[in-house]
């Protein structure tokens, strides 16, 4: 397990921290790509995913 801090508050892992903080709607996935990326938990936990509509679009067309 790897412990994860956010808000000086510190979780057992990142498992934890995505159940008691995280959007219903954010991945736990996305959370871990997050902070691979170096994000800050706070962010990483807390920043709510982009909405499929808005996702990959080019001139206005949705790509799949």
């Amino acid at each position: 397990m790897i412990p994860v801090q956010v808000n000086n508050n510190t979780y057992k892992s990142i498992s934890a921290a995505w159940r008691e903080l995280s959007p219903p709607d954010l991945p736990q996935i996305t959370v871990r790509w997050r902070l691979k990326q170096g994000w800050e938990p706070f962010s990483a936990f807390l920043t709510p995913s982009v909405p499929a509509p808005k996702r990959r679009t080019f001139k206005g067309v949705r790509k799949s």
